[in-house]
């Protein structure tokens, strides 16, 4: 049993949800695509009470996620969202008992897909939007009992939920332009996992008009008592993560030898013009209730036509 709690708790949360980014929208008729590529790993679990903990026999859990994602500007303050995972997920146990032999597992496949709409209220003092998504989960993947060793192990919480969010962002165009963002909401799950309070923030600024060096937060704080059922988990994690973001399009120019424009810097963030951006990040998750304390490394591709 120890085993099977284990490889679900790795499984499925080892890897969550990426928080949204920033309440600005599309121009009418923009498109933004993102394609996210992350790796994570773990030796170590957060127990109920946030305690760390080695796993069991000194078991090591990996595996990567494959996010793309789409916007689309319908209007000038109205945007249409749509992204979906593919996740693979390992785990292995290093100190078992010869006489018990080798135990490793893999699992993959399309985990969910997610539709969404975000409003914009406001521009001025500052960027204040609205964000609805939903989660739907593919259980073709996962059709058999977790503790079926062919879904071992697991690749996600096994339940649809919506998200809703508000969502304040804004920029300060000085010597080294920044900006800031933070979120919060509501997070409702069908089954197996209490409601989560979600909490992002997001700051960044320009030492260079091409580089944008990013950190955030992005937390998620279970609420007990608010999903009915049987072994129901109350999970909860804060993740921190750091990384360049590079603006192709004005590299491109400057090593031509044409200036940007300071007004076009931003476009990777406020979503105001063309842009073709790369960027990496470094993530610890550390603190959490039922989850894996895990690292992971973040590579994004994306570009706004």
């Amino acid at each position: 049993m120890k085993k099977i709690i284990s490889i679900a708790l790795i499984g499925c949360l080892i890897a969550p949800h990426l928080a949204f980014a920033g309440a600005w929208t599309l121009p009418k008729g923009d498109v933004w695509v993102q394609y996210q590529m992350k790796y994570f790993w773990a030796k170590k679990n957060y127990a109920p009470g946030s305690k760390v903990s080695r796993m069991p026999r000194d078991a090591r859990s990996w595996g990567w996620a494959m996010i793309p994602e789409v916007h689309y500007g319908a209007t000038d303050w109205l945007d249409f969202l749509f992204k979906m995972e593919y996740k693979e997920a390992k785990y292995k146990e290093y100190a078992r008992d010869p006489a018990w032999g080798p135990y490793s597992v893999k699992n993959h496949g399309l985990v969910t897909i997610e539709p969404g709409v975000k409003v914009r209220f406001l521009e001025e003092p500052l960027v204040l939007s609205g964000q609805f998504s939903y989660s739907i989960w593919n259980p073709h993947y996962e059709a058999k009992p977790l503790e079926d060793v062919a879904e071992q192990p697991g690749l996600s919480d096994r339940s649809n939920f919506w998200d809703l969010r508000v969502l304040a962002s804004k920029k300060w165009d000085t010597v080294f332009p920044f900006y800031m963002s933070i979120e919060t909401g509501y997070r409702r799950y069908t089954r197996n996992v209490e409601d989560q309070a979600p909490l992002f923030y997001e700051f960044g600024f320009w030492p260079v008009r091409f580089l944008l060096l990013k950190t955030e937060l992005d937390c998620m704080f279970g609420l007990p008592g608010t999903t009915k059922g049987d072994r129901v988990h109350d999970k909860s994690w804060a993740i921190w993560r750091i990384g360049p973001s590079i603006e192709l399009f004005t590299l491109y120019n400057m090593l031509r030898g044409i200036d940007a424009d300071p007004s076009e810097v931003s476009d990777v963030v406020t979503r105001t013009g063309k842009s073709l951006n790369v960027e990496a990040q470094y993530g610890n998750t550390f603190w959490g209730r039922n989850t894996a304390a895990s690292q992971e490394v973040v590579l994004k591709v994306s570009t706004q036509f």
